[in-house]
Parts: structure tokens; C-alpha cells; sequence
């Protein structure tokens, strides 16, 4: 049996409103994603300045200059920024993936820390807020532990027939409403880890396809505009929550020159980024040998041959 404990180090609290929170948004982050979290914090200041929003951001090895910031971002919107430190040395055991590092279990932590909460909206870092969200957090769950979006037809057909799952809808986990009363009175937490150590070889998604293997018919699914994946599949104009799921991520170098740019998207982080302590940030070079290869496919579609050589050479090398 997993407890609180175990996990948390240190919490640290930016309180600059005094208002009741009556909205609870939590993330999951290490160092890496400091600066797209506080670009989707800053999203939903801006778009929701009547709201009472507290920020909870479950982390790892954020460094003190990080820290620094968060602070200057919770003092710039006069809101709530919690920190919670955690040793990840008690989910060591659990398998990760180049960009599934293990903060990508951090989201099961949340309610267990933020127990005395009726209901908490988990957002992946990556994800920024477009408009006015009162509707989403209106949702109601109809007695389900979680309210969630379905993946894209391509993944639910393939996840389900590898989880072994019938009549279940596969949902995305970069956004989650949760209820966490009954999240926590279904042990949902420890059924998720126990899934993944008995079989990790089975979870592709990692504490993607745990979620949705433990809380089918659980559910209740709700509109693509809360977590907008797939930009060809909705009016531009409906989006509330966008994901920028796919990579190259917008804060990487090669994002500008990827694929999954376009005239809709290309500056629509930076236009939030501008607005943190972040603004200014140089985009980030590749750091792993996944993302060599996907900044030298990137140069190759625009059409930077010599220099995409160079990179894919490079990716073998990393790689080997």
C-alpha cells in the first residue's frame, strides 16, 4: 500500500491571492517542462481573469533558478503556484520512455496530496488554454471518477485490441477531470502501478494505457475541445484546451520547420511564453537521440538537405 509519505519531500507555496480557490489545476513536470507549464498557467490567467485558479505542480529536480520564477509567474497573475518535491526514488521501478520521462506518473500523486479537494483538472504541460473555459469547468462527471477526451480513432483501435480491452472508448490522459474522492476510494493510484510492474511490457502509453485499462466504464467522455489534439479534426474556432501532443514540441528548434507547424499554431505558444519569465527563451536544441532524428526529418522537409544529413548522422551515432 502506496501513502504520501513515501513520496513527498518538500512543498513550497506562492500565495498571491486571497481569494478562494475555486478552481484546482494540476500538473506533472521536471525541469524540462518548467517553461511550457508556466506558459499553460499563464494561458488560463489570461483567458480566465475572473477565476480563482491554484496551480499544483508535482516535480522533480526543478532548480532553484526554476523555482525563482514560478514565484515571479504566481506574483505576475496574483495567483496560487504550489510546489510539491517529490523522490522519485520510490517509482524507480517503473518503466519510462525517452519523452515518457517519470514524471509522467506525478499526475497519481496529485490526489492524494490534494485530498480534502472535491475535484481536481490534471493538464499535461503541454497544453494551453485558447479561450474562456467556464464550460469545462462546469462538466459534470454523472458519479464517474474521471472526466476525460477519446483519442484519436487510429489510437483507440490499436490500444484497445493490445490492452485487450472491449466496448471501452480509449481517452487521452492529457486532460483529466478528476474526482477525487472516488479516485482515491477506488485505490486508483495503486491499481495503476500494480498494472504496469506486473506486465510493463504491455503498456506502450506507460500511465496512459494503466488509465484507461483500470478505469474503463468509469468514464465520462467529453468534447475534442477540451484537449485538441488533431487540429484537422474540429473548427479552429471551438478549440479551449490545444495539446501540442505531437513532437517536435513549439519550444523545440525544430518546430518552426516541422510538419506539425502551421499557420494556426506557429506562434501561438510563443504568444504566451512572451508573457512569462520565460519570454525571450531561446528554442531548445535537441537533447536525445529521438529528438536528433526528429529536427533532422524536420530540416529535410524544409528542404535543408546537407544540414539534415549532418543530423541524421548525427542520430545514428547518438542512437548507437
Amino acid at each position: 500500500m502506496y501513502n504520501l509519505n513515501q513520496f513527498l519531500k518538500n512543498t513550497i507555496q506562492f500565495k498571491n491571492s486571497t481569494n478562494p480557490s475555486n478552481i484546482h489545476i494540476g500538473y506533472g513536470i521536471d525541469n524540462n517542462y518548467a517553461r511550457c507549464c508556466a506558459t499553460s498557467i499563464t494561458s488560463f490567467c489570461l483567458n480566465n481573469p475572473k477565476q480563482n485558479f491554484t496551480f499544483h505542480l508535482m516535480a522533480n529536480d526543478l532548480t532553484t533558478t526554476t523555482k525563482a520564477k514560478f514565484d515571479e509567474l504566481a506574483k505576475l497573475y496574483s495567483t496560487n503556484i504550489f510546489i510539491y518535491e517529490l523522490d522519485t526514488s520510490k517509482l524507480s521501478s517503473l518503466p519510462t520512455q525517452t519523452h515518457l520521462p517519470i514524471s509522467t506518473y506525478f499526475r497519481f500523486i496529485l490526489p492524494l496530496i490534494l485530498k480534502d479537494i472535491d475535484k481536481l483538472y490534471y493538464v499535461d504541460a503541454d497544453i494551453i488554454c485558447l479561450q474562456n473555459a467556464d464550460e469545462l469547468f462546469n462538466i459534470s462527471l454523472n458519479n464517474n471518477i474521471i472526466a476525460a477526451v477519446p483519442d484519436l480513432l487510429w489510437m483507440n483501435n490499436k490500444r484497445n485490441k493490445a490492452l485487450n480491452l472491449n466496448n471501452h472508448t480509449y481517452f487521452n490522459a492529457g486532460m483529466l477531470v478528476i474526482d477525487i474522492i472516488q479516485w482515491n476510494k477506488f485505490n486508483t493510484f495503486e491499481k495503476v502501478l500494480q498494472a504496469i510492474q506486473l506486465e510493463p511490457q504491455k503498456f506502450r502509453y506507460l500511465d496512459q494505457d494503466a488509465l484507461n485499462l483500470i478505469l474503463t466504464k468509469h468514464i465520462e467522455y467529453i468534447d475534442k475541445k477540451f484537449n485538441c489534439i488533431d487540429l484537422n479534426t474540429i473548427n479552429h474556432q471551438d478549440i479551449i484546451l490545444l495539446h501540442f501532443a505531437a513532437h517536435p514540441k513549439p519550444w523545440n528548434i525544430a518546430f518552426p520547420i516541422s510538419k506539425v507547424c502551421n499557420t494556426f499554431n506557429k506562434n501561438l505558444y510563443a504568444y504566451y511564453e512572451n508573457q512569462t519569465p520565460w519570454k525571450n527563451t531561446p528554442l531548445e536544441q535537441p537533447k536525445n537521440y529521438k529528438e536528433i532524428k526528429i529536427y533532422a526529418k524536420a530540416l529535410k522537409n524544409n528542404k535543408q538537405y546537407i544540414k539534415s544529413l549532418y543530423y541524421f548522422s548525427k542520430y545514428l551515432m547518438s542512437k548507437i
